[in-house]
């Protein structure tokens, strides 16, 4: 779904009605209002309707859904009554400069209270995948539903293939971070099952696996065409000055990968002392396009992770963070260099490693990110420098993230951001008797 511009909300709870516009100069905007206003359900409703999750929103109490697209469609979705268990969505969708409305109904029919409960080691992740806490191992949303029974949240999205709705979620992608959840340990599971944040870690290291893979690919289709590339540039030009500055920014960033733990093998080729003769600078020119390649699938994690270690290195205290040969994240002590297991962090340390371990490695370019009172368990100073680090989040993978909170810390002075939303007024309003007699006397003039 393409980025939100404004959501209107009616019937939150039977009574509510929100209205929220979107930042436009910033990826980031704040929901705030006091305890009880709906937050963190329209956060809820937001996820629910941008993954067309229909057992969520069928979980929510609200009459009717308004989005404004920053591609200037609209889609509204308004609750139908029934008789019956089930679900009924009206959806309407609108694309300017049309003035028609294109409608369509799903229903949600909930799952039968007999069916087997999900076991304890299958945990559902923030980004909606499953995950098998026993073997380390991510499970596809098909077999989790086949073996496990869990909620096919890929249900809407099959209703509306090659319907009008279906544009609507071409690589439609949105994560609820619920931060009092993000606990730092699984209470009443084994003990060798895995805590909240090594789940997280293994995430990491499954992308690291596969941009290696990608890496090595790369390698092994620019060896078996180099000989063909060679003779094709047997004939071409190129300047010494200009071939050296760019073997010094492929060597730099390599040099940085291999520091970070995602090229375990360094390149160990120099540049020549000597002047060079065109027939060297044409290999070393093939060579370096070749190199160029290697690294290429390795550069977006390669700047996630530089990120993950600035924020967790400027706030932990005596820990460093870097990446095993596996592939997996690893905090060391500053002290003596030795190894920390995850359970050495404090439980703030741990819930600040994990709303970041998901915001950079469990979303995709584009995704919509809510997050509910990140605030939980975060000290004071990191309150404080928190927006500044997720909108460099947001600016290396195109999120757009949208926090509920009512921390003045968090926010710390960008109420350019803050969009206010309120409890109605339920108090029926008091009779004036002045005012009354008022009306009684206006009344009997007209009379007369």
């Amino acid at each position: 779904m393409h980025k939100i511009s404004r959501v209107e909300v009616s019937g939150l709870f039977g009574y509510m009605n929100h209205s929220v516009d979107f930042s436009t100069d910033s990826p980031i905007t704040i929901i705030s209002g006091p305890n009880g206003s709906g937050k963190t359900h329209l956060l809820r409703i937001l996820h629910a309707i941008s993954v067309l999750d229909l057992a969520e929103l069928a979980s929510i109490d609200f009459q009717e859904l308004k989005l404004e697209l920053q591609d200037r469609r609209m889609l509204r979705v308004v609750r139908q009554k029934t008789d019956g268990d089930s679900e009924v969505f009206k959806f309407l969708g609108r694309t300017p400069p049309s003035r028609s409305w294109k409608t369509l109904t799903l229903e949600y029919e909930p799952d039968d209270e007999d069916s087997p409960e999900i076991p304890s080691w299958v945990v559902q992740l923030p980004g909606g995948e499953w995950y098998d806490t026993r073997s380390n191992r991510l499970i596809p949303a098909d077999m989790a539903k086949r073996r496990y029974n869990t909620p096919d949240r890929l249900a809407g999205l099959k209703a509306v293939r090659g319907s009008w709705l279906a544009p609507y979620y071409d690589d439609a992608s949105a994560v609820f971070i619920d931060t009092k959840r993000l606990d730092s340990t699984n209470r009443g599971l084994p003990r060798h099952m895995q805590t909240r944040v090594q789940q997280y870690s293994a995430q990491v290291a499954a992308q690291v696996s596969e941009a290696r893979r990608k890496s090595l690919n790369e390698s092994l289709d620019a060896d078996q065409s180099f000989a063909a590339r060679m003779l094709q540039a047997a004939h071409t030009s190129v300047k010494e000055k200009e071939l050296k500055e760019r073997y010094q920014r492929i060597a730099d960033k390599h040099a940085e990968l291999h520091a970070s733990g995602l090229s375990v093998i360094p390149v160990d080729v120099a540049f020549p002392d000597e002047k060079t003769n065109p027939t060297t600078r044409r290999i070393l020119n093939v060579f370096l396009d070749d190199w160029e390649r290697k690294i290429q699938p390795l550069l977006p994690i390669h700047e996630k992770l530089k990120l993950l270690r600035s924020i967790v290195e400027s706030k932990f205290t005596g820990k460093t963070l870097d990446l095993t040969a596996r592939g997996h994240l690893r905090f060391k002590s500053t002290h003596d260099g030795n190894p920390l297991p995850m359970r050495a962090l404090s439980s703030g340390e741990q819930h600040l490693f994990a709303v970041f371990a998901l915001l950079l490695f469990s979303t995709r370019h584009g995704t919509l990110v809510l997050i509910d009172e990140p605030e939980i368990s975060m000290h004071a100073a990191w309150k404080h420098a928190f927006l500044e680090d997720i909108e460099e989040v947001a600016r290396i993978s195109d999120l757009q993230i949208v926090l509920a909170t009512h921390s003045s810390a968090i926010i710390r002075g960008r109420w350019d951001l803050v969009k206010e939303i309120e409890i109605p007024d339920m108090t029926p309003p008091e009779s004036d008797n002045d005012e009354d007699e008022q009306f009684d006397d206006l009344d009997s003039e007209v009379e007369a």
